[in-house]
C-alpha cells in the first residue's frame, strides 16, 4: 500500500531501466492509521489490532487501526514492526493495486516513496526484453490473489450491509481515534437478527469477520497504553535482518505469509503472464 499522491502504472515504457529497493524500515506506517484488509486476514488481525470499517466508493470495507494519537507503538525507532502480524497490504510497499474491471486490475508503484532508484545494486523492474523482472512478478502474483480476496471481502461487506449492523464507531470515553468516518459491528443488532439473515452472512463468508471485528474491539485499551508508554526500539538482535528477517525482509515477510495465511496465498492460480503487461 502507498499513501503518496504519486500512483503512477508500472509499464516498461517507464520503468524499463529503473529500479526498486525494497523496504528495510517500516516507518512508512506512520501516514496509515487505518490500513485494508481482507478475508483471509481477518482472524491475525483480530488476535493483535482493532478491526473496524470505513467507507469506499464500493461500500463498506474492513481496516486495521495501527495507530490512535499522533504516533503509532507498532514501529520502533529503527522501523521494525513490533506486532505479532503485519497486515498484508504493508508488506509490498510501495506497490499498489487499483481495480480496473472484475478482478484485473492495474499494478501501481509510488514514485514518492524513496524506493524508486536507478541504483544497480537494487532490483530491476523488467527484464532487458521488457518481462517482468522475477522479484516483480512475485508481488504482481501477490496482488493477483489479494484482488480476488478484496472481491470476496465484498460481497462479505455487502451481506453485512444488507444485514444492517455496522454503526459510527463510539470510542471508550477519552479516547481518540484518528478518524470520524469509522464505523463498528452493531452487537445489539447482531443478536436480534434472525436465521435467514444468519444464514446470508454465513454463505457470504461475512458472520467469522463480524465476530472478528467484535472481539478485536478488546484491542482498543492496549492500543491506547502501548502509546502512552515511551517507545523503545527492541534489541539490537532482534533489529537485525539477519535476527529478524520476518520483520525487515520484503521477500522474508511475504514467505511467512504464505505460510501463516494458505488461503491467501492459494486464493487463485497464477494465470499466464504476458511479457510486457502490467495491466492484469
Amino acid at each position: 500500500m502507498s499513501a503518496g499522491p504519486n500512483l503512477i502504472p508500472v509499464s516498461p515504457e517507464r520503468h524499463g531501466t529503473r529500479r526498486w529497493r525494497r523496504f528495510s524500515t517500516y516507518a512508512f506506517v506512520q501516514a496509515h492509521p487505518v490500513v485494508p484488509i481482507v478475508l483471509g486476514e481477518h482472524e491475525q488481525i483480530a488476535a493483535c489490532l482493532p478491526l473496524l470499517f470505513t467507507a469506499s466508493a464500493t461500500g463498506p470495507l474492513p481496516v486495521a487501526l495501527t495507530r490512535l494519537g499522533k504516533q503509532t507503538a507498532l514501529v520502533a525507532q529503527n522501523g521494525v514492526w513490533r506486532g505479532s502480524y503485519v497486515p498484508s497490504i504493508l508488506r509490498v510497499h510501495p506497490f499498489h493495486a487499483r481495480a480496473t474491471q472484475g478482478e484485473q486490475f492495474a499494478f501501481m508503484v509510488d514514485e514518492d516513496s524513496g524506493l524508486v532508484t536507478d541504483d544497480p545494486q537494487d532490483v530491476a523492474f523488467f527484464t532487458p526484453d521488457g518481462a517482468l523482472s522475477p522479484e516483480l512478478a512475485h508481488v504482481v502474483d501477490f496482488f493477483r490473489n489479494r484482488v480476488h480476496a478484496e472481491a470476496q471481502t465484498r460481497s462479505a461487506m455487502a451481506a453485512i450491509t444488507r444485514a444492517g449492523l455496522l454503526t459510527p464507531f463510539a470510542p471508550p470515553e477519552g479516547m481518540e481515534v484518528p478518524s470520524t468516518a469509522l464505523m463498528q459491528v452493531d452487537a445489539g443488532a447482531l443478536a436480534d437478527l434472525g436465521r435467514v439473515a444468519l444464514a446470508d452472512l454465513h454463505r457470504a463468508g461475512a458472520l467469522a469477520l463480524v465476530y472478528s471485528a467484535l472481539v478485536a474491539q478488546h484491542h482498543l485499551s492496549f492500543l491506547a497504553h502501548a502509546e502512552a508508554l515511551p517507545l523503545r526500539a527492541p534489541p539490537k538482535a532482534a533489529a537485525s535482518p539477519t535476527a529478524d528477517s520476518e520483520l525487515s525482509g520484503f521477500f522474508d515477510a511475504l514467505a511467512s505469509a504464505h505460510a501463516q495465511e494458505p488461503a491467501l496465498a492459494d486464493w487463485v492460480t497464477p494465470a499466464p503472464r504476458k511479457p510486457s503487461d502490467t495491466n492484469h
